[in-house]
């Protein structure tokens, strides 16, 4: 394997010039992480997952704990390579190259090839005169097994090959979800979903419609870019309309708070800017940015000035209104990769972050800054705010003069499971009110979400990032999901597509095409889009009528959000699940 490029690297951000001791943040920073993953891989291995693995390929217990340590570092060796840049490796196996490990960090710095440093390894313990170690003792039992060193290293490659892991970089693996990704798309509101729709229209209206309590705009989608935790990876062309007019017209007659999202919507402000001064009944503008815009403080200032001036110019007669600007900010977005050169940058730099903070105050009265966060290990307690990317920021908002202050935090209303920690649920830090001391009444906010395994995601390990699976486990046991709700409220495309909030793979059609009274009269009585609404578990059965993977997909699902949006993914299946779920109402087995 060719280890002197960063597989890992992605895209960066615009370039911007950083301060030197924002520099040195980054350094340390990406440092601190990849020496937190590897310990974190260690540990969880040598803690009994790879006796797991080992054991669940039929190798008999007492191999299976012999081989264990030394198959943890075969692992170790194959993660470095597709993780660390190989000109970083060495700084950050440094920390634990010291006591009686020390040999197994040099080996991972000098073998060449996974055959090598499993025969490094029996080499080392072949030809050992210290104090007696059990990974001496497991080395000459499994000598003594197998016959001789040869045998040996070919039985433990060949082990090594039966658990397919690392068996494709992260291109090769995200080309494929692209494709997969792409596919699907591609399906929209073709053969099986207008034959679903007019199921759907079939059926009697069950209700009224009324008013949403919120509506999702789709200018775009796209973003330059490929964060790893990612739900999207491939992102569909769409033919814009110039004028969006019609749209807004509709919007803003059915809600009173609309998201612009679509990744990243930076390239589309002037859109959100028309949307603020002509929807005269929507108060709540969101939009969701990466941040990526802030390349100075001028341009942010500029920026977010029209965002305030498209408010102001709101007619006096008209409902108050406001922007709830939503930036990305957490340890994905901010991790630090290694570019082209072998140099470390940010994906979006901690600095443009602190420009985005340091102009809210200026605009309180028109915009409400929260920065998005996604949970991990340091949500755990006050070192949410003390380390990693929050920490980052105030060092920098100090060098500009200014002092961060958190006003107050408030727990997420479920324990979680630390992934440093995953054997006991835990409280955890959802969300937090912050300001700047100079500024002490323009409140900004905090607001952290856990990542499911979509996208890019789909290639992390479960353990990685915080996720929903005892609450998965407590819908499939039948005791409910406490309140959470598949969230089926509408995303209307500036192409006409009108999909579910969290599902944007289920169409209900194209309202530029039929009117969106339509598509408003099929959300309400569509079956399958309210028996994803309330967790419908008979979904689960009419999936296995058609697929014999429900089993690997529950085992991969990291919520049952993630888990109903995959077995809704493909077209034949939405259709069949609506066909049975309206056979189960005409024959009384429906659920209220």
């Amino acid at each position: 394997m060719n280890t002197s490029i960063a597989i890992q690297s992605g895209r960066p951000s615009s370039k911007i010039m950083i301060s030197d001791e924002a520099q040195q943040d980054v350094r340390q920073a990406f440092l601190v992480a990849m020496r937190q993953r590897f310990k974190t891989e260690i540990n969880r291995l040598t803690g009994g997952d790879m006796f797991s693995m080992l054991n669940s390929r039929s190798i008999d217990e007492t191999e299976a704990k012999n081989l264990s340590f030394l198959m943890t570092y075969v692992y170790a060796w194959n993660w470095l390579q597709q993780n660390v840049h190989s000109d970083y490796q060495s700084e950050v196996l440094a920390a634990f190259a010291r006591g009686p490990q020390a040999f197994l960090m040099n080996m991972l710095l000098e073998s060449k090839s996974t055959s090598g440093f499993i025969r490094d390894y029996l080499d080392y313990w072949q030809h050992y005169q210290g104090q007696a170690q059990l990974q001496q003792q497991q080395v000459m039992q499994l000598l003594q097994a197998k016959g001789g060193v040869q045998a040996l290293a070919e039985y433990i490659e060949s082990v090594w090959d039966s658990l397919h892991l690392f068996s494709q970089t992260f291109a090769a693996g995200y080309k494929e979800l692209a494709k997969q990704e792409k596919d699907r798309y591609g399906e929209m509101l073709g053969p099986e979903d207008r034959e679903r729709l007019k199921l759907v229209d079939q059926l009697a209206d069950t209700e009224t419609p009324g008013p949403f309590s919120k509506l999702g705009i789709i200018p775009a989608m796209g973003c330059p870019q490929t964060c790893r935790h990612c739900m999207f990876i491939f992102r569909p062309l769409m033919k814009n309309t110039e004028d969006p007019t019609q749209l807004y017209k509709m919007v803003d007659e059915l809600t009173t708070s609309v998201l612009f999202t679509g990744g990243d919507l930076t390239k589309h402000l002037e859109h959100f800017y028309v949307a603020i001064a002509s929807m005269k009944n929507v108060t709540t503008f969101a939009i969701l940015l990466n941040g990526d815009f802030a390349d100075s403080r001028e341009i942010t200032r500029q920026v977010m000035g029209k965002m305030a001036a498209a408010v102001r110019q709101r007619l006096l007669t008209w409902p108050k209104a406001k922007v709830l600007l939503q930036i990305s900010f957490d340890e994905f977005h901010q991790e630090v990769v290694v570019d082209r050169s072998g140099n470390l940058c940010e994906r979006i730099p901690v600095t443009k972050i602190a420009n985005i903070v340091e102009a809210a105050p200026k605009f309180k009265d028109e915009i409400q800054l929260c920065l998005l966060h996604k949970q991990g290990h340091l949500n755990f307690s006050m070192e949410l705010f003390e380390k990693g990317v929050f920490a980052r920021l105030v060092r920098e908002l100090g060098r500009r003069g200014h002092q961060l202050q958190v006003l107050s935090s408030a727990p997420s209303s479920r324990l979680k499971r630390n992934p440093l920690q995953p054997h006991a649920a835990a409280p955890l830090i959802k969300d937090a009110t912050f300001v700047l001391t100079k500024h002490p009444d323009a409140h900004m906010l905090l607001t952290s979400t856990t990542i499911d395994a979509y996208g890019r995601a789909n290639m992390m390990e479960l353990h990685e990032a915080v996720n929903e699976r005892d609450l998965l486990q407590q819908m499939l046991a039948g005791k409910g999901t406490g309140g959470e709700t598949f969230d089926k409220d509408l995303m209307l495309w500036f192409n006409g597509w009108a999909t579910l909030f969290s599902a944007v793979h289920m169409c209900l059609g194209n309202f530029y095409e039929e009117g969106l009274e339509i598509i408003r009269r099929r959300q309400l009585k569509d079956p399958l889009s309210n028996a994803l609404n309330r967790f419908d578990l008979r979904l689960l059965d009419y999936y296995r009528e058609q697929r014999d993977d429900l089993d690997n997909i529950i085992e991969r699902s990291t919520s049952p959000h993630h888990l109903f949006h995959t077995i809704t993914e493909d077209s034949a299946i939405r259709l069949h699940m609506t066909r049975r779920l309206i056979e189960a109402g005409r024959t009384g087995n429906n659920l209220s």
